[in-house]
């Protein structure tokens, strides 16, 4: 017990030397002792060779760790996940495996799938609403890698990944394509820890559906259960290919990413308008960001704008000048991450003032905006309300001098029946006898139409009653028919 408690506060002390948190430290360290049957001779040597395999062990988390860069590749050739080569140019690129010296190489993803023939890629060409997948094992992308440049290291092990593509960005019309990788790392404990880690120009929360981020999430969880097992078939087996044990894990995880994009290529485009409307929380916009406090303000440091934190994880981006740019829904471990690892920052108190005083200034012009927009519409209904319903007919004679709603002499009017009178003369009470050979008779004076005007007058004249008794005679004059 004595030498069990010497290891102990030795392997305490040593973590605590390597700065890890006290709330990260293991339960156990898993490390190979040899003890020497001759302490004095030996002894100082066993206890060096310990404490090499726990440093050993927690470079080698640290290092896996610092590897890990969102949508980055490490380079053995530089050894850092932070060059500008480690990320592709592209949204359309993804990861073609390492170079000779261990560079990290990036491919067009439509290019690749058109040379290997990936099943839905004439569709995808076509400009069809659809994702393909294609999964490669990691022994492939090292194909070229030299063991001097890091084939073997435990640094940034690639078990396999998953090429998947193209999906709709937010507030971008193109289109981005992602290597989902299996990375193997290990836990201080010196367990196999499995890790799912996307790659591309592109984030995954930009994408603008969201079964994607919370198909990896689910992923990951299953990895942390298999990253169990593997620990026991190492520890029950001599030889595990752990490859060949990510293979299925990675086949499901393309069978669930193209799934997704089959099934919602069947939706309707009014059901992808209702669930693009629950994803991008416009109308909560300048609500949250007047009643946002200090700590809801941050900065985007990359793009320069504001970011609103609002409620039920809302989130808003503004200009400094308070123009709206977009909003969508944030899970609160993605904010999380983009604080901590960029680019988002706590806005400092100048920069909260002047956005604030921006919102104001916006608000206030909204609301002269609407002001005025409600008294151009009520002045309108008040002119249409005034104008007079009912119009009066204009005169307008056709050039051979006839009314223009004057009927030919020997056809009767449409609207009007034969009878033996005129019509009579507008605002008079009295009958008009009509012009002819005799032929006349009185209209009745309750009566409101022009019945029985006669069409056989002598000299085929007819009666215009919208003229004030004006009638035509026979030789093209007018002739006054008023008392």
């Amino acid at each position: 017990m004595t030498a069990i408690r010497a290891l102990s506060s030795m392997a305490q002390g040593l973590l605590h030397v390597e700065g890890i948190d006290f709330l990260s430290l293991p339960r156990f360290v898993d490390i190979q002792v040899r003890v020497p049957l001759d302490g004095q001779r030996d002894g100082s040597k066993a206890a060096g060779q310990v404490v090499e395999q726990i440093l050993r062990r927690v470079k080698e988390v640290r290092d896996h760790d610092r590897a890990l860069q969102p949508g980055a590749v490490y380079s053995y050739f530089s050894e850092s996940a932070e060059a500008e080569a480690c990320r592709p140019k592209s949204v359309r690129e993804v990861f073609d495996g390492y170079s000779s010296t261990g560079r990290p190489t990036f491919t067009d993803f439509v290019t690749m799938a058109i040379e290997r023939k990936d099943p839905g890629i004439d569709e995808l060409l076509d400009g069809q609403d659809v994702a393909i997948t294609h999964v490669s094992m990691g022994r492939v992308l090292r194909t070229q890698q030299l063991t001097e440049f890091g084939k073997g290291s435990p640094v940034y092990r690639i078990l396999g990944q998953v090429d998947a593509g193209l999906y709709p960005l937010i507030n971008d019309d193109k289109k981005a394509a992602f290597s989902f990788q299996l990375l193997r790392g290990a836990t201080l404990e010196g367990r196999p820890r499995l890790r799912v880690h996307p790659v591309g120009a592109a984030e995954v929360m930009d994408v603008a559906d969201p079964s994607v981020a919370h198909i990896l999430s689910r992923f990951q969880q299953r990895l942390d259960q298999e990253s169990l097992r593997l620990a026991g078939k190492l520890a029950n087996e001599t030889e595990v290919d752990e490859e060949e044990f990510a293979l299925p894990l990675l086949q499901d995880l393309a069978r669930q990413l193209t799934g997704r994009a089959r099934r919602k290529s069947r939706r309707t485009k009014h059901a992808d308008e209702r669930a693009q409307e629950g994803q991008r929380p416009t109308t909560k916009a300048w609500e949250d960001a007047q009643a946002a406090g200090d700590d809801r303000l941050l900065w985007d440091d990359r793009e320069g704008t504001v970011v609103v934190l609002g409620p039920r994880g809302r989130v808003h981006v503004f200009t400094k000048a308070a123009r709206h740019v977009t909003s969508l829904v944030m899970q609160g471990s993605a904010i999380n991450k983009r604080v901590q690892q960029g680019p988002w920052r706590q806005a400092e108190p100048e920069e909260r003032g002047e956005f604030r005083m921006a919102v104001r200034r916006q608000a206030r012009r909204a609301e002269e905006e609407a002001e005025a927009e409600a008294a151009a519409a009520a002045a309108k209904a008040a002119s249409e309300a005034a104008a007079p319903t009912d119009s009066v007919p204009t005169d307008s004679a056709p050039a051979d001098g006839a009314p223009a709603d004057t009927a030919p002499a020997d056809t009767a009017p449409a609207d009007t029946a034969p009878a033996d009178t005129a019509p009579a003369d507008i605002g008079s009470s009295e009958p008009v006898p009509a012009e002819g050979d005799g032929a006349s008779s009185a209209l009745d004076p309750d009566r409101t139409d022009a019945e029985g005007a006669d069409p056989s007058a002598s000299d085929g004249a007819a009666t215009d009653a919208s003229d004030g008794g004006l009638q035509q005679g026979g030789d093209g004059q007018e002739v006054d028919q008023r008392p």
